[in-house]
């Protein structure tokens, strides 16, 4: 699928806050002190976000044919606080927290925070993805309406995109479906009946409000500053969780992405699958939700529906440095390719 990038807006950024503890105070000023030095924090979406999914038979395809599109993809996302790794009373926070589509963040990240005065040697970094309702920024790639709607549900994501497959269908389940006038294709999944769908919508916001941290990469803990020097490092949003088959405590590589299942989900069989449809299935209603799936080791037990699994996938979503690691609400999860 190609998809067209918005162009961004003008914009440079904001500059964090910065709060010092302890003996640390006297790295406050707005320069450098000697033996300190600056971190500069980037945006950074995962390429999937801004360029799509193709199917195929690679390990980061989808692998039942469908292709995936994202027209919007807003998160919410700021709270980057940091700890001197040998003295956790010593502590630098940007507070500032951003609403930004994730789908116009340029391929080189987006500059939003800046800490100054950290003291030189190695830090732990941490940030937040929280609800939009408090203390959030609207950045430019947001459209009013949308940042008014992220605000008003406190949402943490608000997401649409679109599944596309020629011979695509949906095979809703047959207790929850409501087909109107729509005849069935002959095809079943399961007890359920399939209809000709080459293409299915899915728009929905979600309240996912979670912390990642502390983040390493390649087994290497947060950044070093050095004196006088300007560190840069991102905090990175995955956008293929929702496709996973699971919620992998090991290597990525064993994960294998699939779509059929929330091309499943639209009930009334209109083409668009909302919060509402997938808050109305459980998961084992869904027939291809089989031995493919492995649910254990998920932010939210037990899954009641397919929207609690939706929340789920989105809390495991925030890296660092592009795949490295980071705990999501101080669970250990190594989602490494």
């Amino acid at each position: 699928m190609v998809k067209k990038k918005l162009k961004l807006t003008s914009w440079n950024g904001a500059v964090g806050a910065m709060i010092c503890l302890g003996i640390f105070v006297g790295g406050c000023g707005s320069e450098d002190v000697a033996g300190s030095g600056s971190l500069t924090v980037l945006l950074e979406s995962e390429d999937v976000i801004v360029e799509g999914i193709e199917p195929g038979d690679g390990t980061e395809n989808i692998r039942d044919g469908w292709a995936v599109g994202f027209d919007k993809y807003i998160a919410t996302i700021g709270d980057v606080d940091v700890h001197f790794s040998t003295d956790e009373s010593l502590e630098a926070k940007a507070g500032d927290v951003f609403v930004v589509d994730l789908t116009q963040v340029p391929a080189a990240g987006l500059s939003l925070w800046t800490l100054r005065g950290l003291r030189e040697g190695r830090w732990e970094f941490n940030y937040r993805t929280p609800g939009a309702r408090v203390g959030s920024t609207r950045h430019d790639s947001v459209a009013q309406a949308d940042y008014g709607e992220m605000v008003a549900n406190d949402w943490t994501y608000l997401i649409d995109g679109v599944l596309t497959k020629a011979n695509g269908q949906s095979c809703p389940p047959a207790a929850r479906v409501k087909p109107g006038g729509k005849t069935p294709n002959g095809n079943m999944s399961g007890g359920n009946a399939c209809y000709d769908a080459p293409s299915v919508r899915f728009t929905f916001g979600a309240t996912a409000a979670t912390s990642f941290g502390p983040c390493e990469i390649d087994d290497t803990p947060g950044f070093a500053i050095s004196a006088g020097g300007t560190q840069t490092v991102a905090a990175t949003i995955h956008g293929d969780h929702l496709f996973f088959n699971g919620f992998p405590e090991g290597d990525e590589g064993g994960v294998t992405r699939l779509a059929q299942w929330l091309a499943d989900c639209d009930l009334n069989l209109d083409g668009t699958v909302t919060r509402a449809e997938l808050e109305q299935i459980a998961p084992s209603q869904l027939p291809e939700l089989d031995e493919r799936y492995q649910l254990g080791g998920s932010p939210i037990t037990p899954l009641e529906n397919m929207y609690d699994y939706v929340i789920s996938q989105l809390k495991t979503q925030g890296h660092f440095q592009g795949e490295g690691e980071c705990p999501f609400d101080g669970v250990e999860h190594d989602h490494k390719d």
